[in-house]
């Protein structure tokens, strides 16, 4: 794996944004759970793969303002944080996110030149109540799912479950030995309805171990909203890494 390729796959690191007010002066607080932001989520193990998807269906899931990137990738998040010591105040969840990649929007990865491209929240399926109540008023398409992922003589297999079905199962052969550590910021999206556009900044850092042969597969109906966005094809790159990162508040856009 090339250096550059290596520090855009530590970039993926982030799992996004989820603030609980906004950063302009005189704006009131986002209604939302009790739990106080910024929130700390430290060493979760996340399944992170870019992949190209229909851009006909990318462009019709952004709102006024946005503009889906040329790649026409989908990025794709699916993990688990089984100990609620791994948090400041959310407690043990699992999560399966699906972002569509935006044009104009890149952020950075610290000492490099390198920049990557910002990520607008289309799918978001939480196992927590709690973090559900925390993301749906700041803009986060927040829904129940569960996430289970398993490691086993060097097999990665993670699923994503809405109401007991499958809807996203992926595989990859991975490493042990963590490394290629970094750190950074990236740039997550959502949208409010008294708001309209928001920016998430998210700060990160960690490492990654190896892996090859990821495969996602998208077991979903073909009438349900997530079969839109069904691969064209293997991911484009994917990445097994522990991360650390921060819920950060949210920015209002012009």
């Amino acid at each position: 794996m090339s250096a550059r390729k290596f520090l855009v796959f530590l970039i993926a690191l982030v799992f996004c944004a989820v603030p609980l007010t906004a950063t302009h002066s005189g704006e009131a607080p986002a209604k939302s759970a009790s739990l106080p932001g910024p929130q700390l989520v430290t060493g979760a193990w996340m399944f992170i793969a870019g992949y190209k998807a229909d851009p006909e269906v990318l462009k019709s899931m952004l709102p006024a303002g946005l503009k889906p990137h040329p790649n026409n990738h989908v990025v794709i998040n699916m993990y688990t944080v089984p100990d609620k010591n791994q948090t400041s105040g959310f407690g043990a969840y699992t999560l399966t996110y699906l972002t569509i990649e935006l044009d104009g929007h890149d952020s950075y990865v610290m000492d490099s030149d390198i920049t990557y491209p910002g990520r607008y929240f289309v799918h978001y399926y939480n196992s927590s109540p709690k973090m559900r109540e925390f993301t749906k008023p700041v803009g986060i398409p927040a829904q129940e799912g569960m996430t289970t992922t398993v490691v086993e003589n060097g097999v990665l297999k993670t699923k994503l479950e809405i109401g007991g079905q499958s809807m996203i199962e992926a595989t990859a052969e991975v490493g042990s030995e963590l490394g290629g550590f970094g750190g950074g910021h990236l740039n997550y999206f959502g949208f409010m309805e008294d708001k309209g556009v928001v920016k998430y900044p998210i700060p990160w850092n960690g490492g990654t171990v190896s892996m090859a042969n990821p495969k996602i597969t998208f077991t979903a109906p073909e009438g349900h909203s997530l079969h839109k966005l069904k691969p064209l094809g293997d991911p484009t790159w994917a990445v097994w890494t522990k991360g650390s990162f921060v819920y950060p508040q949210y920015q209002v856009l012009n």
